[in-house]
């Protein structure tokens, strides 16, 4: 796989979204998950038909990916969940 992008140490705030779903009758509701800051290193990667958006705490305790089939949905992807501008993306 082909890196094509990165940024390194993006501080990132996850977490406090409140409960959503079914609750039993008199259930009390959940609190909101904890909140968190982390530093984020993103990658987006080719892999010869596709874009990989990759991402990973700093901490390693929060890590993941998502296929896109253009470097433009994935840069989108990273904006709508990182608040990530195209501007702030580094070439390889």
């Amino acid at each position: 796989m082909e890196s094509v992008r990165f940024i390194k140490h993006r501080a990132t705030i996850i977490g406090g979204e409140e409960h959503s779903g079914w609750l039993p009758a008199g259930a009390a509701t959940p609190l909101p998950t904890p909140m968190r800051h982390l530093l984020f290193n993103l990658e987006i990667l080719f892999d010869g038909e596709g874009y990989l958006l990759c991402h990973e705490s700093t901490d390693g305790t929060v890590s993941g990916d998502t296929w896109h089939q253009t470097l433009s949905d994935a840069e989108n992807s990273a904006h709508d969940w990182f608040g990530i501008a195209g501007s702030e993306w580094k070439s390889k």
